[in-house]
């Protein structure tokens, strides 16, 4: 049976992508974790839905444009997924131009969101989601 949080994760994106609050608001945990390491632009650790539109707001306020293309995502175990994120932008302001991939790292538990980090890069990503499997076993 393929692992329905993979699915979980696109459907996050896409609600993110659509201004679909209301999507999100159900999938993300009220106490869930939004995390952005140090080398980010929203470098922090935030909490629920609330925590999470901040976070957003923090990080679409450094662009006048950004796009996200989804990489093929890395199940470190069933609960815990690593999606390489390759995004594409203009900073607000000083023009600047991005062109890397992210790695951002999301933990699931019952269908909620309970762990959303963002990463420097996907190998940094992956290393905190091994992190975290070897805490919780």
């Amino acid at each position: 049976m393929a692992n329905p949080n993979v699915q979980r994760a696109f459907d996050m994106l896409v609600a993110y992508q659509q201004g679909d609050d209301e999507r999100l608001r159900e999938v993300i945990h009220p106490e869930g974790e939004v995390y952005g390491a140090p080398g980010i632009v929203n470098a922090g650790t935030y909490h629920g839905f609330e925590g999470f539109q901040q976070w957003v707001r923090q990080w679409e306020e450094a662009w006048d444009e950004i796009s996200y293309e989804l990489g093929e995502l890395v199940e470190v175990d069933e609960a815990v997924l690593v999606a390489p994120v390759h995004i594409v932008g203009r900073g607000a302001g000083s023009g600047v131009e991005i062109d890397r991939t992210f790695g951002w790292l999301y933990q699931w538990d019952d269908g909620l969101l309970v762990r959303f980090h963002v990463y420097p890069s996907t190998e940094e990503a992956v290393a905190a989601a091994q992190g975290l499997v070897r805490e919780r076993a």
